[in-house]
């Protein structure tokens, strides 16, 4: 899947949230996120504008971009529009990903396993991200991507920071067995195992609400 700077930048922010290689509690400029990533500043603020609309920063004019924090609360609510959407994503995937999309699935599927075994934290990242973003690109409308792609990031990022060592095996085969279902034109499977991961995700936020 080819990806543009910006959205490169994108991922790559997302990364370091996750990994804690971004201070939440620090005001970054613009010049300085574009040293950190290597790359220019019209792709990074590219990112950052698509990160504002996500809710995963915001930007104080003269002063710095902020990296806000995501509560179990939120989490929750995320989670309410995911069961919702999602299983439409599905069903659309199937009828409309093409013979290639549907084999790179397949592939993604198996590899989070493998990330997952290894405990390769990035890997799975890596995995999620792009599983995320070729389902939608496989429903063929453009529209999902600014409706989902919001909770799914935010989404990912406080499972990985929340999650316990038994999280990333349970986690990757429910998305191999979507990303399987998907392939094979199973709709039954593919939403059942939806509901699976929207339970396990409610399940590790409700835990941290505890």
């Amino acid at each position: 899947m080819t990806k543009t700077l910006s959205e490169t930048a994108r991922l790559e922010i997302e990364r370091m949230l996750v990994f804690n290689e971004i201070n939440t509690s620090t005001l970054y400029s613009e010049n300085k996120l574009a040293a950190l990533l290597n790359l220019g500043r019209t792709p990074v603020r590219e990112a950052l504008q698509k990160l504002e609309h996500e809710n995963m920063l915001r930007i104080h004019p003269r002063k710095g971009i902020e990296f806000l924090s995501i509560t179990p609360e939120q989490q929750v609510q995320l989670l309410e529009v995911r069961k919702q959407i999602e299983p439409i994503c599905l069903r659309y995937a199937i009828m409309r990903g093409t013979a290639s999309q549907k084999k790179e699935m397949l592939h993604l599927g198996e590899e989070m396993v493998v990330c997952a075994e290894h405990h390769d934290e990035e890997g799975m990242l890596k995995c999620l991200q792009n599983i995320h973003t070729i389902i939608v690109d496989a429903t063929g409308n453009p529209y999902f991507h600014n409706t989902i792609e919001q909770v799914q990031s935010l989404s990912r990022r406080f499972w990985f920071a929340n999650k316990i060592e038994k999280d990333n095996m349970r986690g990757s085969l429910i998305h191999r067995d979507i990303m399987k279902a998907i392939a094979f034109g199973n709709e039954k499977e593919a939403l059942k195992n939806s509901e699976l991961l929207m339970e396990h995700l409610t399940e590790s936020a409700y835990r941290k609400i505890q």
